[in-house]
Parts: C-alpha cells; sequence; structure tokens
C-alpha cells in the first residue's frame, strides 16, 4: 500500500491505539522513514498517549452529583431571573443574546433612521407640496435625472434604460 502525508494523517491516531490494519501499519512506518515531519508527528502523538495511559485514574464521582449540579444551576438561573413589566415575546430571544453595547447601537442606529425618514419626509412635504405621480414630467430624462445618458451612442446600454423608461 502507498502511503503519503495525507493518509499517514487520517490514520495517526489509529495506528497510536493499534487499531489499524498490519498492512496500513507497515506502510505508515515506511512512510515515517521518509518522511521526518511525519515522523515527528507519530513520535509526539505516541509519547502524549503515554503520559496520558500513566496519569492516575480520576476518583469515582459521588452519586447524586450530576441531579445536585443541575439544581443549583436552575436555582442560580431562577434567582438572577430580570423583572419584566412585559411578557418575553417569542422570536425575540436574539435580542437577548446581544451584549448591551450592541442593543444601545441597535436602537440608537433605529432612531436615526426614523428621525432621518421623518426629516425627509417632512421637507418632502414642507409648504403643502406633495409628490404625485400627475405632476412628474414626461421626460425619463428630467423624471430620473438620466441627462448624462443622452448623449450615449445607439444600441448602446444607456439607450436601452432610456427606451425602457419611456
Amino acid at each position: 500500500m502507498r502511503m503519503d502525508c495525507k493518509h499517514f494523517a487520517k490514520h495517526l491516531h489509529a495506528c497510536v491505539d493499534n487499531a489499524v490494519a498490519p498492512a496500513i501499519r507497515a506502510a505508515m512506518q515506511a512512510h515515517a522513514v521518509s518522511c521526518p515531519a511525519c515522523r515527528r508527528e507519530f513520535e509526539s502523538l505516541a509519547q502524549l498517549e503515554a503520559v496520558l495511559r500513566s496519569a492516575p485514574q480520576p476518583p469515582p464521582v459521588p452519586a447524586g452529583f450530576a441531579g445536585r449540579v443541575m439544581a443549583r444551576a436552575a436555582a442560580a438561573r431562577n434567582a438572577r431571573a430580570p423583572f419584566r413589566l412585559v411578557a418575553r415575546l417569542p422570536g425575540f430571544d436574539w435580542w437577548e443574546d446581544l451584549a448591551r453595547p450592541a442593543r444601545a447601537a441597535a436602537a440608537a442606529v433605529l432612531v436615526a433612521g426614523l428621525a432621518l425618514g421623518a426629516v425627509m419626509g417632512w421637507d418632502a412635504n414642507r409648504n403643502g407640496r406633495s409628490p404625485s405621480p400627475a405632476a412628474a414630467p414626461p421626460d425619463a430624462l428630467a423624471a430620473y435625472n438620466l441627462d448624462y445618458l443622452a448623449e450615449a451612442p445607439a444600441g448602446s446600454l444607456a439607450q436601452v434604460v432610456l427606451a425602457l423608461n419611456q
């Protein structure tokens, strides 16, 4: 079997755990002889496994430990629940996940957008005039401020745009 670095890395953990076929192990050993990078990777992983296997076993978990931890976490979550005047709206959980500065920035952008829209609408309707479709100039160049397209050569994209707007 031909072994390259990609296949070596794929089988490396299984080889260290002695969970590969003998043919694959032989191919990996042959590749490690000719590839110093793969050999170093194998040796460092084998050393790590030896250290982990020689570590003492952790003590057993006391009975009921998981239940006590979950109960304490639930109590802490309920104790920190904020006071709400309005019930939580479904679908807006993402808002609570945002950090406070991000919420403040989003609210500021919303207020600025609403204010800008109000100012623009106020400016368009000042002095009682309101834009109406009947008041729009019949010329597409004047209506859409496309005066710069008037000098476009025939058959160009600009002429097509002008023709579609008439």
